[in-house]
């Protein structure tokens, strides 16, 4: 398949790596050794892929061969999507791997965070990218020991704090609260520094502050604005029947709409990505990787609200919402407030 081949058999060769090259190696060469006096101007020389793959791909790789064969015909279909999505413009009249091209610009803080390439790559490869950041939350209830789940995500605020965002229902009280992060405990489970909430009891979101002595994850997301009919992935852990572990489930669809509800003022999004029990506190991730919202609650049948809507729509609220709550939080303003909760002996918490 294309996406498996341009995602694990090509080193060297990535749509981020494309794009920085067209864009920044042509005004490079132009100007280097020159000193430009006010009014003077350089003539800058378009590259191609054969440029590219000449100067980028180490030759023992590229004509190793079980890669022999693949690099042009990889290179060509990443080009042509970045042309596609406005990234590229090709220039000139030659054709094939020695058509140039032109660079559009790029943001750098999407290039960070890989943004482009999962543009390309697509959906698939967020989750591969991913995994580990978005984990299960196990909820075991004090009286009948049953064990319910939901979902939760790692964001790094200001690229300095661990948080784990989900929906606040997600952490009931009078329950056991499980969770397992990349590097916490040497038994296993983990508990958070704080707890908060929105001032506004009615806004379903909780955020976990961890430690810096910990790793909640060895990636962690960001936020970006949503917007109405962006394509939205939705990953998280509802119950699967006839599986013993936890499995992240993925389903793709689009922000079918955003209004206000009466519960509260703020703005939620709906979606008609397959979102089922256990999805509460799922990200909604956006086409560059990005977190849009997290997942409160499916849609319920109309008639028996104890059913869920047969088309399985989730609802969301956004990530301007998240980041005011984190702005808060890392201001002191007054948005927010503490939850209290105890640790028990195996590093579980409850809320109080």
């Amino acid at each position: 398949m294309y996406k498996k081949e341009i995602k694990s058999i090509l080193p060297y060769l990535s749509p981020s790596e494309l794009l920085k090259y067209f864009n920044d190696e042509p005004p490079n060469r132009a100007l280097r050794g020159k000193d430009l006096k006010p009014g003077e101007s350089v003539t800058m020389e378009f590259l191609s892929l054969f440029d590219y793959l000449g100067e980028k791909v180490p030759r023992k790789v590229k004509y190793d061969p079980k890669y022999i064969g693949l690099y042009h015909n990889t290179a060509l279909k990443i080009a042509n999507k970045l042309v596609a999505e406005g990234l590229l413009s090709t220039w000139g009249n030659k054709t094939g791997i020695y058509q140039q091209f032109q660079g559009n610009s790029y943001d750098a803080e999407k290039m960070h965070y890989n943004a482009y390439d999962f543009l390309i790559y697509g959906f698939a490869e967020v989750v591969n990218h991913y995994n580990r950041s978005i984990r299960i939350i196990e909820v075991a209830e004090d009286k009948t020991g049953k064990i319910d789940v939901g979902t939760g995500f790692a964001i790094l605020h200001k690229h300095t704090k661990q948080y784990f965002i989900t929906a606040k229902h997600c952490l009931p009280k009078n329950s056991e609260i499980r969770m397992k992060i990349l590097l916490g405990f040497s038994n296993g489970f983990a508990y958070p520094e704080n707890i908060y909430s929105h001032i506004d009891d009615n806004v379903d979101i909780a955020i976990l502050e961890f430690s810096d002595k910990m790793a909640l994850s060895d990636k962690f997301f960001v936020l970006e604005t949503p917007y109405l009919l962006d394509k939205i992935l939705v990953s998280g852990y509802p119950p699967v029947p006839g599986t013993a572990d936890a499995i992240l489930v993925s389903s793709t669809g689009e922000i079918t709409a955003m209004a206000k509800t009466y519960f509260h003022k703020y703005e939620q999004i709906y979606v008609n990505a397959n979102v089922k029990g256990g999805s509460s506190g799922s990200p909604i991730i956006n086409e560059y990787g990005s977190i849009v919202g997290v997942i409160i609650e499916s849609a319920r049948d109309i008639i028996n609200n104890d059913l869920q809507d047969e088309l399985r729509f989730g609802t969301g609220l956004t990530s301007d919402l998240i980041f005011e709550i984190l702005e808060s939080i890392d201001n002191k303003g007054d948005i927010h407030k503490k939850m209290k909760f105890s640790i028990n002996s195996n590093n579980s918490f409850r809320l109080t």
